[in-house]
């Protein structure tokens, strides 16, 4: 089978969809009822129909969450993030299901090299014909650090800086395609030539970041393509994100339609409005607290981007956090939902959504590719083979 259809990026301002990939036996939702509902996670099989369908429906890129480390021994019992597949090692079971969706993953700046990262991103980008892209993660968990050995006392603005200087010096290393490379920074300091495949997509594959501090966002300004934000309840911080990436994005000499803000939106449908609320009923009952709690205590510890966006009592956190990692959770109906998400577009200036589904049966996704339709009727969508497979 060919490898598939180079990406090339499209800033034309319409809506882009992301899928969260099916990573573990429940991604989003602290629950084990929900984890027993979905497909195997680790089955290959199962990986690549899921692949099959989340393309057929019209998504624009699946994406790779990653990490080394449980965030709790309550998550670990019910399947939360655990067992986690890893995201360079699984993506070609996804690349070789596909022919034009764009598969993400992430890597850490702070435990992998520029050398490695060039490495791993030019054979991934290679393999799926130019269709990969790079979640670039400074890295923030200490106890991550401690179990790979990386230095513990970065804080967030210096681990920022690393890793703004390890994306230059990848962005070095894929651009000598093979010539030999002297990169001499604060930081980074390499030398030689790195042996092919070479990437695909030109200048680079497309970068994705999850900044909404100022030095996330600055490098997001400056080199990436798609910025990604969790949609709490109050949407006057989202417009605030959405704009001060735009002024920064022109300030750094780009157009801000080159730099895509999604919103990361949890999704749960059903038929009729009254079938997708009895599912949310029942999946809500079903939180494990101890779980969330697990992941409450990891993200308010320790991420900016959480702890701007959420505050109040801890468990009320908790309680929002086990579901869709805090992001606002649309139900409904297809119609419903896409309702919803113009109306999102509209308030908080985001021009693409990552959708994090709740529950990841066939029935979902069928139901997602329902929403789309009164997207293009409402002219803020255009069905990806129309735009050339476009980023």
């Amino acid at each position: 089978m060919s490898r598939g259809t180079t990406k090339d990026r499209l800033p034309d301002g319409q809506l882009r969809f992301g899928f969260m990939w099916l990573s573990s036996p429940t991604p989003t939702a602290t629950s084990k009822a929900v984890a027993d509902r979905n497909p195997d996670s680790l089955d290959p099989a199962t990986q690549m129909d899921l692949a099959r369908r989340v393309e057929d429906i019209g998504m624009d890129y699946v994406f790779f969450a990653d990490g080394y480390i449980t965030h709790g021994e309550n998550s670990a019992r019910i399947g939360h993030a655990q067992p986690h597949i890893s995201a360079p090692i699984y993506a070609p079971v996804v690349m070789a299901a596909t022919q034009h969706i764009g598969v993400v993953t992430t890597m850490h700046t702070r435990y992998l090299s520029p050398g490695v990262i060039a490495r791993l991103g030019a054979n991934l980008d290679a393999l799926s014909g130019g269709r990969w892209g790079w979640n670039i993660v400074p890295g923030w968990k200490t106890p991550e650090a401690e179990l790979l050995g990386a230095p513990t006392d970065t804080d967030h603005d210096l681990r920022y800086k690393i890793t703004t200087e390890a994306v230059e010096a990848v962005k070095t290393l894929w651009a000598s395609r093979g010539e030999h490379v002297e990169f001499h920074g604060e930081y980074h300091d390499l030398r030689g030539s790195l042996i092919g495949p070479h990437i695909e997509q030109q200048p680079w594959p497309c970068l994705f970041n999850a900044g909404v501090s100022a030095a996330g966002q600055q490098l997001i300004a400056e080199t990436c393509d798609f910025a990604f934000t969790p949609l709490p309840d109050d949407y006057s911080k989202v417009r605030k994100t959405v704009d001060s990436l735009a002024e920064r994005t022109e300030a750094a000499g780009r157009n801000p339609l080159d730099v895509n803000m999604a919103g990361a939106v949890g999704v749960l449908l059903g038929k009729t409005d009254t079938e997708a609320q009895e599912k949310f009923s029942w999946v809500r009952d079903s939180l494990d607290m101890g779980a969330a709690r697990d992941i409450a205590t990891e993200l308010m510890g320790g991420s900016e981007t959480y702890q701007e966006n959420y505050e109040g009592e801890f468990d009320d956190i908790a309680r929002t956090l086990g579901l869709a990692c805090g992001s606002k959770v649309l139900v409904g109906s297809p119609e419903t939902v896409a309702g919803q998400l113009l109306d999102l577009h509209r308030e908080t200036g985001v021009r693409g959504f990552m959708f994090l589904p709740v529950m990841y049966d066939a029935e979902q996704i069928e139901l997602m590719g329902e929403v789309f339709p009164y997207l293009e009727k409402a002219n803020v969508w255009t069905p990806p083979a129309e735009r050339g497979w476009s980023w």
